[in-house]
């Protein structure tokens, strides 16, 4: 393994105090079969009226158990799809209201890094056309110096530009999907449980060259997980899913160290201890599929201080402490 090589920073935004991202009220729905020919068609919302801001150099980790719309989460931002409704702002621009030219040239301020080291890269091609790829939409003529500059830059050689993905272990793929990642010097890499699919020791590598580049290249993260561990070592802030809406906010460490939202103290009780002989107490809910009804607090099936104005009314995220939020009737 070859020592990182610095690599060029993404240039600093126009005014310091304008988030990379903001998101406002989005919401994303699909349609389900219809149950009849003559009935309409039901529909589900993956996303539920969800905001947020990603401050450059605050990585925003993103958590909550399958399904509860992260990945969803992850394609608006990255405008793979389009909200329903709601809006969704990079370094001031609002992605919607981009022509196809426009969004084309914003694009190079975000990447994407994937759950599936492989999938993610083209077998049929070697790792210099992969790394390469998005400096299409530049045309970029210093294609192979900037390949180059990225491999080293996650700890692999120059040479590997010159062989195919299945010469190298699942680490060394992440990287390259890491090294395509930042050849653009983006504004923010979308990371969607980019170390899930990996053995334990490999995701420390992987996650400790993240932080990495986060300190030494000011690369700012979306940190997409369902494990708090890994979230907590990753990102600044974090944002608690729950059914397509965001329950609890806040700076990481104080979220998961006193978390105000049961859904949130759910999740933490759900990791597995590592004293020996020491078992923490643990409430038992309702399964995940517990329909709340009545247009009430999505959680209130599950939640065991749940109480009658919980399955009436819906809570609403709000300020509880500074840089606190949290959607509870009684935090």
């Amino acid at each position: 393994m070859t020592e990182r090589a610095p690599l060029s920073p993404p240039p600093p935004a126009a005014h310091d105090e304008v988030p990379l991202v903001e998101a406002e009220g989005l919401v994303k729905r699909y349609r389900l079969p219809r149950s009849a020919p003559w009935r309409p068609a039901p529909a589900i919302e993956a996303v539920a009226g969800v905001s947020f801001r990603i401050r450059r150099g605050r990585s925003l980790g993103i958590v909550g158990e399958s399904g509860c719309g992260k990945s969803t989460l992850a394609r608006l931002v990255m405008a793979l799809e389009r909200p329903d409704e709601g809006r969704i702002a990079l370094l001031g621009a609002d992605l919607a209201a981009l022509s196809p030219r426009e969004l084309r040239a914003h694009r190079r301020h975000l990447q994407m890094v994937f759950q599936d080291p492989y999938g993610s890269l083209d077998p049929r091609h070697k790792v210099g056309r992969i790394v390469a790829e998005p400096l299409r939409l530049e045309g970029a003529a210093d294609r192979r110096a900037r390949v180059a500059e990225a491999l080293e830059a996650v700890g692999l050689k120059p040479a590997d530009a010159a062989k195919y993905p299945h010469e190298f272990s699942g680490g060394q793929r992440q990287r390259i999907a890491i090294a395509r990642a930042l050849i653009t010097r983006p504004a923010l890499i979308v990371a969607d449980e980019p170390v899930s699919a990996l053995d334990v020791s490999v995701q420390a590598q992987v996650l400790n060259l993240m932080r990495a580049l986060e300190a030494e290249q000011g690369v700012t993260y979306l940190f997409i997980s369902h494990d708090l561990a890994v979230v907590q070592y990753v990102t600044a802030e974090v944002a608690v899913m729950y059914r397509g809406r965001i329950v609890e906010s806040g700076p990481t460490a104080e979220v998961f160290a006193a978390p105000l939202h049961p859904y949130t103290s759910a999740l933490k009780d759900a990791v597995p201890g590592l004293v020996p002989g020491r078992r923490r107490r643990r409430t038992p809910a309702p399964p995940a599929d517990a329909d709340a009804g009545g247009g009430g607090c999505p959680f209130a099936p599950r939640c065991p201080r749940a109480e009658a104005r919980c399955r009436a009314e819906a809570p609403a995220l709000r300020g509880v402490a500074p840089g606190r939020e949290a959607a509870c009737h009684f935090v």
